[in-house]
């Protein structure tokens, strides 16, 4: 099974397919030792198997020694449990331990001698050359990857009796069920700039999805509809060359939009045919038998099963190993996947090889890990037929200028899907911007400002500003009588399912032309899909702000109303107290503030299409960045091949956020009551609070304690739920009495 996985992830490389075969025969050799048969028999004790079948295929046998030895077979047996480590310390010590090593020739000895066929598979290892010639660091880096992956698949589908599924893609029958579905939209839609547009950037997509090239990017305005026609150039791709692809994965980085797209992509080609891999998290527990430093390694010091340090959610199998034709996934679990160096994260990289990756909003891509980000997806275009698409509204600056010597990638890698992109956005802009930054403004002008039209949504940086504007908003329209049912709060301090639940009501007063104010943080402005004529933006990273922008006069009717002058309008304003969130985001707004002051004192103003602005921003953005800041000490552990380090090191956000359960809707209460009087958090109630969950700070979570119990502890780590929780403004630090939203 290892060897055919393997296969199928690289069809024309047989060297691949028989290092994944020893590795698929050796790997559980340790099992025939008598202390792992005694505790078959008794029960008792668990003692290692896998460094056993690592020593085999390191240093072969007494009669016919290995060297160098297959070390990419070794590292995958020895990691198959507990985690591929470091090379260069725990991998090596391990492997030089002269206690395994001579366990692993008495074991070896005895087991040719018992069997024949055992005898020759051991003395076939020496015909075998590890990994392939001329390989760099980094590529022999991936290739363990792509070793491990397909053993620990084949190790786990064996053991629970089940087999591959590798459904067929079937491309060219999808592609024309979505292009129906797009037809349907399309004749549904009112004539217009909009819909002429959206049009051609299908035809675009569809045009380039024969190119002969592996990394794409699509530059296409919010609203242009590049949600289905990037996926039109995917499934069209993998027509046109069905042995190459045979699958599709759209990873996108947000929960707030990630379940709005599936719910797209389900209803054109069914929810059996789309794989959801988002809800949840895998979470690290700790186990009494490891000291912190070493669960935090993820390889703890002997060979327990994986299964008892890591509980992941999954509502279908094939989530283990991403077996499925369509797969959706978020910008976290795709990356931490692949840099991972845990079993059941690695268990999916196999299926990634031959994929065409749509990444969508591919400008949130953290800056901190460029290099080592940009470094693996050339790779796996290069040696594992991955394609790459790049899609968004602002292209970031992914390849340096010609001057330049850093980690980005060089002039030419990325091949442009809309044939004039300067067109397009031209012809798509809906929205004017004014930059009103000279001046601060506080709360309470901002909610008179909003409340002059019927409906407006406000974007600010962080949490705290949401709720203070929201409350000054509420104030002021009870006041004047207003009705408070067309005021609106969303942040991530309400969890997935309650913002979903606004999401339906605001779309629905704003469907009806009812009165709708809205104050949100940025949660709002990437891909969800709302339309109002005007946004008011605080000042921040000029590709949010463009983003935001999006959010205006989203459909057109407003600028078609005026025979194509802009519609709708986008104020970026600066309050009384700019707080922003810290670090990259910070200084991006530093650098919009600096580019917008310069224009408005040329006399020009910044807009959505102001192609040398935006473009200016993004080389300030990456370019102005020594190699540290885009991710050399990362590359520099892959190329160490530091597995375990590297992956406790990258992290695609922040770690620091406690999660906590909260009652926002009867069936969360009625999960956190089951959890309170069973003392632990089963699989079915892991799924049923994933989206009943708010992440805090550690300085919020402390803030919070008044409002939160502890209702459990697994191995070391608390399960905390809240007990006051607002149906507005979700969860509430103020221990009042409790708001349920029924």
């Amino acid at each position: 099974m290892s060897r055919e996985l393997a296969t199928l992830a690289r069809p024309n490389d047989d060297h691949l397919a028989q290092l994944a075969a020893i590795a698929g025969v050796f790997h559980d050799f340790g099992k025939y030792s008598d202390s792992f048969q005694k505790m078959l028999s008794t029960g008792q004790g668990h003692p290692q198997h896998a460094i056993h079948g690592a020593m085999l295929a390191k240093y072969g046998t007494m009669d016919a020694p290995l060297k160098p030895g297959l070390q990419t077979v070794a590292a995958a047996i020895a990691g198959h449990h507990a985690g591929l480590a470091d090379w260069t310390t725990r991998f090596k010590e391990k492997m030089l331990d002269p206690k395994y090593r001579d366990q692993a020739c008495s074991l070896v000895e005895t087991a040719c001698a018992d069997s024949s066929k055992f005898n020759r598979m051991v003395s076939a290892l020496s015909k075998q050359q590890d990994a392939f010639p001329g390989a760099t660091r980094a590529q022999y880096d991936l290739f363990v990857r792509m070793l491990f992956s397909c053993l620990i698949d084949a190790d786990r589908l064996d053991s629970a009796g089940r087999s591959a599924l590798q459904d067929a893609l079937c491309a060219k029958e999808r592609l024309q069920v979505l292009l129906n579905r797009i037809a349907e939209l399309q004749d549904n839609s009112p004539e217009g700039k909009v819909k002429q547009m959206r049009s051609q950037v299908l035809a675009d997509c569809l045009h380039a999805s024969s190119s002969p090239q592996n990394l794409f990017s699509l530059s296409v305005p919010t609203g242009g509809g590049k949600t289905l026609a990037s996926m039109a150039f995917a499934l069209q791709r993998a027509a046109l060359y069905p042995e190459r692809f045979r699958r599709v994965i759209v990873v996108i980085p947000f929960l707030s939009i990630i379940e709005q797209n599936a719910q797209v992509y389900a209803g054109i080609f069914g929810h059996d045919a789309l794989l959801e891999h988002h809800s949840g998290c895998i979470q690290k527990l700790k186990t009494h038998s490891c000291t912190d430093s070493e669960a935090d390694y993820f390889f703890p010091a002997d060979d327990e099963e994986e299964e008892m340090k890591y509980q992941e959610t999954g509502v279908r199998l094939e989530t283990e190993n991403w077996d499925a034709p369509l797969v959706v996934t978020t910008s976290v679990r795709f990356f931490e996947s692949i840099f991972s160096n845990r079993p059941s994260d690695l268990r999916r990289v196999h299926n990634i090889a031959r994929s065409i990756v749509i990444l969508d909003e591919v400008q949130t891509l953290p800056r901190r890990l460029l290099g080592p980000l940009l470094d693996i997806m050339k790779e796996m275009s290069e040696d594992w037929d991955t394609n790459f698409v790049f899609a968004t509204a602002t292209q970031p600056a992914f390849e340096r200028q010609r001057h330049k010597k850093d980690l980005r990638w060089k002039p030419g890698t990325l091949t442009e899907i809309i044939r004039d992109p300067v067109s397009l956005r031209k012809a798509l802009k809906r929205v004017d911007i004014c930059w009103e930054i000279d001046t601060p403004v506080g709360w309470p002008d901002l909610a008179q400002r909003m409340l002059v039209v019927p409906q407006c949504l406000v974007i600010v940086n962080v949490r705290d500003h949401a709720s203070q504007l929201y409350e000054e908003l509420l104030c002021i329209a009870k006041e004047r009588n207003l009705n408070a049912e067309s005021v609106f709060h969303l942040s991530t301090r309400m969890c997935a399912a309650h913002r979903l639940r606004v999401l339906d009501r605001i779309r629905l007063r704003l469907k009806a032309g009812q009165p709708c104010h809205v104050v949100s943080t940025q949660l709002v402005e990437a891909g969800v899909d709302v339309d109002f004529p005007q946004v008011l933006r605080a000042l921040a990273p000029l590709d949010s702000i463009v983003q935001a922008a999006g959010r205006a006069d989203r459909e057109g009717k407003l600028t078609a109303a005026l025979n194509g002058k802009p519609g709708g309008k986008v104020v970026v304003f600066l309050p009384i107290e700019h707080k922003l969130p810290p670090h990259e985001y910070k200084q991006a707004a530093g650098i919009t503030c600096a580019i917008a002051k310069q224009e408005l004192l040329d006399g020009k103003s910044v807009q959505v299409d102001s192609a040398h602005a935006i473009g200016d921003y993004f080389e300030r953005y990456y370019g102005g960045c020594s190699d540290r800041e885009l991710g050399k000490e990362l590359l520099d552990l892959r190329r160490n091949l530091d597995f375990a380090t590297l992956a406790q090191e990258f992290e695609m956000i922040s770690n620091r956020t406690r999660d906590v359960f909260v009652p926002d809707d009867e069936e969360a209460q009625d999960a956190i009551e089951e959890l309170r009087l069973a003392g632990e958090l089963r699989p079915s109630l892991r799924r049923t609070l994933q989206r009943h969950i708010v992440g805090l700070i550690p300085s919020e979570f402390e803030k919070a304690k008044g409002v939160l119990e502890r209702v459990a502890t697994i191995a070391g780590d608390e399960i905390w739920v809240a007990t006051a929780y607002d149906e507005q403004l979700g969860l509430n630090f103020n221990p009042e009495p409790i708001k349920y939203i029924l």
